[in-house]
């Protein structure tokens, strides 16, 4: 079975926001998943220098919390987000978001 391009990137932003929700309680665990998906990304025209900024912060980097590190952290990883969607040919409009989210089933 073959999945069409623009449906297997969905699925891997799907991995991506999931990694990017569950890091607001600290560093993530280096996951095949969060690897997998982002290997991919990069191979549909994703810069590793935003691949590399999303990991840094999502498994390098343990800020939660409220405080400024935290907020930083944060930023960084949207700000990473946003860059690889645009490169892959994805706009985050809200209703991308409202479709990321129901698949994630939240």
């Amino acid at each position: 079975m073959r999945v069409a391009r623009d449906r297997a990137i969905f699925h891997t932003l799907c991995v991506v926001d999931e990694a990017q929700e569950r890091s607001r309680h600290g560093a993530l665990l280096a996951s095949a998943s969060l690897r997998l998906a982002l290997a991919f990304l990069q191979l549909c025209g994703a810069e590793r220098t935003w691949i590399d900024q999303f990991w840094e912060a999502a498994v390098g980097r343990s800020e939660a919390g409220q405080g400024a590190d935290a907020f930083g952290r944060s930023q960084e990883m949207t700000a990473a987000v946003n860059a690889i969607s645009r490169q892959v040919g994805i706009d985050r409009s809200s209703a991308f978001l409202d479709a990321l989210r129901a698949a994630r089933g939240d």
